[in-house]
């Protein structure tokens, strides 16, 4: 399980990484991870863990003291409830800021992970093609793998950009 460290404008440290390895050998890569990280963040479904054999991923990473967090999205697909996705960034970005230590994953973690570390960093104001080139560069390829993803990213953008308007004029 490697993880691809992006450079980012905080004191916390944000990496993407495809999935660990299924069945007995899930919890010895988990651990050997866990000592760099303080939070493990999955958009796995709750089927596609179960299939992978990385179901107990959550137990392994809660016995050793690292938060886990899982906003199930499908594969090759985008977050279904939007809502729920811009609390996690809010709360995600906090804690980055905070100078927690944080991986995020899906299967491949060429779509999923990457369109959420987009968003991360778009929340920081980076962006949202900026932040597809710094996640991209540190991951080796371009991401993320779906038009639809990266359409996704913008209208994060957009979303973030008209809840700053609307604080702004709420303060005059």
């Amino acid at each position: 399980m490697e993880i691809h460290w992006i450079p980012q404008d905080t004191r916390g440290s944000l990496g993407v990484s495809r999935r660990p390895p299924g069945g007995e050998a899930m919890e010895a890569v988990l651990v050997a991870q866990l000592g760099y990280v303080d939070r493990v963040v999955t958009l796995l479904e709750a089927d596609e863990a179960e299939r992978l054999e990385i179901a107990d991923e959550a137990r392994v990473c809660k016995a050793h003291g690292v938060a886990f967090d899982n906003l199930p999205v499908p594969d090759h697909d985008i977050p279904p409830d939007v809502a729920a996705f811009d609390r996690l960034v809010k709360r995600l970005r906090k804690r980055l800021e905070a100078g927690e230590r944080m991986v995020i994953h899906c299967n491949a973690g060429l779509g999923r992970a990457p369109t959420l570390a987009c968003c991360l960093l778009v929340a920081g104001g980076l962006h949202p093609d900026e932040a597809v080139l710094r996640v991209g560069a540190a991951r080796g390829r371009t991401v993320p793998e779906m038009d639809s993803q990266y359409a996704f990213i913008h209208a994060f953008a957009e979303r973030q950009a008209a809840t700053a308007s609307r604080r702004r004029s709420k303060s005059k």
